[in-house]
């Protein structure tokens, strides 16, 4: 849209007049780019479908992010690069041409605020390089980077500001005025949501911890909940935000029980991060809980009667709440899951076998502890008709990630694998 709303010959006019252009360019992307990640911070679930589910959303806003960053050092680079260049004197640069002097009459709200709309907009620029740093930092804490990104939205909105004031106003008139203009304010509207904490408002529910169960070789917390307001329901595969009513943020966390419409939810949560690692000392029965969705398209939905579950360490989770639907609606076609975990529990894994028993479903444990590895020899050696199914992965994005190229090396058909990133940074 930018290319199409310069006029002919917009990068013959000389080294000023192209720097100008390409000033305005990388700006306008840089806003345009970061307008979609603010829009999709506030959870537009009728794009979930489309998008892949929640999880996808996250990893597009993490690459829109970073593609911010680019544009934004790079419109930076491209506005202060000539007066640096100047100030060395690394190489010669053309003479910036005179300009005509505008007759001052009266309050002009682009010529009068043009100055501190700059000046604001280089101070938001150095704030969103900081809050980016901190977000793909992943070994900072997630307690903090919740805290600092909540910023985000605010410089956003001066980043707004800035352009308003400052872009070309022919661009308005333009193929790209009115593309640009949807996208600044609907991501006003949503950074308004996210600072005024209205994400996601209509869609939670209060209620208490009903139940906790510890099983201490695997360190997994089952949560049970018992809701006290609405619940809209939810399918097998998909998680929610649960706040536990203290100084962490919500997390995100599987719904591991089937919705029998009785108001209780289950979580199985592994003591993975700082965070969870402290939940089985802290939480206690009678507890406040809210919950927030739900989200996710980890829908079971294939194309195939064969279907393949690979779960690895917790991400088994969405395949519990599958089974205990299955109990209810069973399902015609074959199907295995394998369950990767270096940490078995008996008293864990009795439940999921029983169940896996009764619906009819192979269970295939892999066990870690005994060196046993799931790979795509071992798993063909199991389901010879494996090119057939649809297959269905939840666990650490490495595992996901070559299973699925591996198989997909092998003939399985890119759109049978289905993986659940569930990595929200």
């Amino acid at each position: 849209m930018w290319l199409l709303s310069l006029p002919p010959g917009a990068f013959d006019q000389g080294f000023w007049a192209t720097r100008t252009t390409l000033v305005y360019g990388s700006g306008v992307l840089a806003l345009g780019l970061m307008s979609i990640g603010v829009i999709l911070t506030a959870r537009p679930v009728w794009f979930e479908t489309p998008l892949g589910g929640l999880d996808k959303f996250y990893r597009l806003h993490k690459w829109l992010g970073i593609s911010v960053l680019g544009c934004a050092i790079m419109h930076w680079v491209l506005r202060k690069g000539p007066s640096l260049i100047s100030e060395i004197g690394l190489f010669a640069i053309p003479p910036k041409p005179a300009h005509a002097q505008e007759l001052e009459t009266g309050f002009n709200l682009f010529r009068d605020l043009k100055h501190p709309a700059a000046e604001i907009g280089e101070w938001a620029l150095y704030a969103l390089l900081a809050l980016a740093a901190i977000a793909l930092w992943k070994r900072f804490p997630y307690k903090y980077f919740y805290m600092t990104h909540r910023l985000m939205p605010a410089v956003y909105l001066v980043l707004v500001f800035h352009a308003f004031i400052l872009i070309d106003r022919s661009y308005w008139t333009k193929p790209l005025g009115p593309v640009l203009a949807f996208l600044l304010l609907t991501g006003t509207t949503a950074a308004l949501i996210s600072l005024f904490r209205r994400i996601g408002y209509s869609r939670k529910a209060a209620g208490q911890i009903a139940t906790l169960s510890l099983y201490d070789e695997n360190q997994v917390l089952d949560v049970g909940v018992r809701l006290e307001t609405a619940w809209r329901g939810h399918e097998a595969g998909q998680f929610a935000f649960v706040d536990f009513d203290d100084a962490e943020a919500a997390h995100p966390f599987t719904i591991t029980s089937a919705w029998l419409d009785d108001g209780l939810l289950k979580f199985s949560i592994k003591g993975l991060g700082d965070y969870t690692r402290t939940l089985a000392g802290s939480l206690h029965v009678g507890q406040g809980v809210v919950v927030e969705g739900p989200y996710g398209r980890f829908n079971f939905q294939g194309d195939g009667d064969r279907q393949i579950w690979i779960g690895g360490g917790v991400g088994i989770t969405p395949f519990i709440a599958r089974l205990k639907q299955l109990l209810r609606f069973s399902r015609t076609g074959p199907i295995d899951l394998f369950y990767a975990t270096s940490t078995p529990d008996n008293g864990f894994m009795a439940p999921i076998r029983q169940l896996a028993q009764q619906t009819g479903v192979a269970f295939h444990l892999v066990d870690g502890s005994k060196n046993d590895r799931l790979t795509i020899e071992t798993l063909a050696a199991m389901v010879p008709e494996w090119k057939r199914a649809d297959v269905w992965f939840c666990g650490p994005s490495g595992f996901g990630d070559s299973m699925r190229l591996a198989m997909v090396a092998q003939g399985l058909p890119t759109s049978r694998f289905h993986q659940e990133l569930f990595d929200m940074r």
